[in-house]
């Protein structure tokens, strides 16, 4: 069974003092001794005087404030002993620190410190609130539930803070830490964070909720780099790492509905400017029923140690499709973001602007050769704008040339070439010398279309086509006209044979009804107009005699030249 000791203890010095204002303990550099099962209720106030020490095994019960002024850290007891503070509104105070083990918030008011609190085992806030305005209550255990708190008919204890006080506690392990964290100053909120470091070092993380806007503390919400389009104007935190050097991710935890719905987390820098920490993870925590946003990314720098909801631009990314291309090629450049859709898109290429409105598109045609520097920028009324850049390689395209489209007879073959680049492939590759040659004979049994794709050492190609038309025989080819009028009229004014370009080893003779040779040539060139010897033949009908060239044979027939 515990024994039940009540002491009331009244000290009197250098005069009468009220019983409101004496120590109701005081050891006056003692050693009290709570031990054997024993519990000690105070009905009033503690003081730790003179170099006295308290040695706890078991509980103190303390209904009026706590204070050591005894330049030591009051317990001497190591990893045991836990102390009530079940009063009213109750404060821990002093010029010396005191180092608890187990320190227990409970029954009415709310809990104060006016100087650092040390607690070595756990710190059990209940339903209370702790404020510890602008000193720090640190906790050395490193236990996941070192730090407990619960609901009660105030609500969800929790540590409130001012400047940079705060929630301190140490960590071992890479799992998630619980800061319970609050404020009653204006709108009341219990704002918690969640820590997780990313490696089972040793490291500690001092956090406090600050229930103001940023702005009224030194951290102006409108000097925001140009990703941040708003930040939260209700409350941020302060969040410092105190030792160690391990990265974290932090979860806020928040209400949407009253503080605003805000879906990232941003950071004050060292440029006096509020700038994306990371991009927030949406959840809801069931057990509070709030909000939660948690970093994408553990974060690295906790100095300055000012964080706060945002809301972030979308990202705006170029992506250019196809990459690389042709210098005779299309290509798409897209603009997609993250998120919310911009209002307005500006493309930019080489450093010209070629679109801008809603459009998230556009197409790039006859883009120069080289390296050419895509820019797009995002705008958003509230928001500004956001950009992103690329590259975009250009090889020099080919053009395609072929020559040229022909008429064979049928069993003979046509020449064809292709010029622009370094390789060449024909289809169909049938009835060719050479199908990956610039030349070729194509020697079809009908009329076909050839198709070369012409390649350079980039990879740009190009195609061209051309038609070898094949003819029974030689006379469905040439076509020769029996009429010769060389009046300067424009109609048949030289003697004109259609397709004998198809024939260059052609020879013609034009003799007279006697047989003498009037004009004679050979690769005719569709130029006789009648004269003989730089004279102008008499009308009249003469003979021609085509040797087409070659197997072809020989074409005979009459033309009348006719004068006016």
């Amino acid at each position: 069974m515990k024994k039940s000791i009540l002491i009331t203890l009244l000290i009197l010095s250098g005069g009468y003092k009220s019983m409101a204002q004496t120590p109701m303990l005081s050891n006056q550099g003692a050693l009290i001794s709570v031990k054997n099962n024993a519990v000690v209720s105070v009905q009033g106030k503690v003081q730790n005087d003179r170099n006295g020490t308290f040695h706890n095994s078991n509980e103190i019960y303390v209904s009026g404030d706590w204070e050591n002024n005894a330049n030591n850290e009051a317990f001497v007891s190591n990893g045991e002993g836990i102390v009530h503070l079940n009063g009213n509104n109750q404060t821990i105070q002093g010029n010396s620190i005191t180092r608890f083990y187990d320190l227990r918030l409970e029954n009415i008011g709310v809990k104060y410190a006016t100087i650092d609190v040390y607690v070595d085992g756990f710190l059990r806030l209940n339903d209370r609130e702790f404020d510890v305005d602008t000193n720090t209550a640190h906790v050395f255990n490193t236990d996941l539930v070192a730090v407990e708190h619960q609901q009660g008919g105030n609500g969800w204890g929790f540590v409130s803070s001012l400047e940079n006080g705060g929630l301190l506690r140490h960590m071992d392990r890479s799992s998630v830490y619980f800061y319970p964290v609050g404020s009653k100053l204006g709108t009341a909120r219990f704002r918690p964070v969640n820590i997780r470091p990313t490696s089972n070092n040793a490291v500690a993380f001092k956090v406090r909720m600050a229930n103001v806007d940023p702005s009224s503390e030194g951290w102006d919400r409108n000097f925001r780099s140009r990703q941040v389009c708003e930040i939260n104007p209700n409350f941020y935190h302060r969040i410092s790492r105190t030792g160690g050097a391990t990265d974290a991710f932090v979860e806020f935890l928040f209400d949407a509905t009253q503080d605003g719905s805000f879906q990232d987390i941003a950071r004050w820098t060292n440029t006096a400017i509020w700038a994306a920490a990371s991009t927030g993870i949406s959840g809801t925590n069931t057990t509070y029923n709030l909000d939660t946003r948690t970093s994408s990314q553990p974060i690295a720098n906790f100095s300055p140690n000012p964080f706060a909801l945002a809301r972030l631009s979308p990202e705006v990314t170029a992506t250019v499709a196809p990459n690389p291309i042709c210098s005779n090629d299309t290509t798409i450049i897209t603009a997609s973001s993250s998120a919310t859709a911009f209002t307005n898109y500006d493309f930019y290429v080489d450093s010209f602007l070629v679109q801008s409105g809603p459009f998230d598109r556009y197409a790039l045609t006859d883009a120069r050769v080289g390296e050419v520097p895509i820019w797009v920028v995002g705008s958003l009324a509230d928001c500004g704008d956001i950009s992103d850049t690329t590259v975009l390689t250009v090889y020099q395209g080919v053009v395609a040339n072929v020559y040229s489209d022909t008429i064979i007879v049928a069993g003979t073959s046509a020449n064809l070439l292709a010029t622009g680049g370094d390789f060449y492939n024909w289809l169909p590759d049938t009835a060719l010398s050479c199908n990956i040659c610039a030349a070729t004979a194509a020697s079809p049994v009908e009329t076909t279309t050839y198709w070369v794709e012409v390649e350079n050492m980039d990879g740009c190609k190009d195609t061209a086509s051309v038609v070898v038309d094949v003819r029974e025989d030689v006379n469905q080819i040439v076509f020769i006209p029996n009429v010769l009028t060389p009046n300067n009229d424009g109609f048949n004014d030289t003697w004109f044979i259609k397709n004998i370009e198809f024939f260059p080893k052609n020879g013609v003779k034009i003799v007279n009804r006697w047989g003498d040779i009037v004009f004679q040539t050979n690769n005719y060139q569709n130029d006789w107009d009648g004269r003989y010897s730089g004279g102008q033949l008499p009308a009249g009908t003469y003979y021609y005699i085509l040797d087409v060239g070659g197997e072809w044979g020989i074409l005979k027939g009459d033309v009348t030249i006719i004068r006016e």
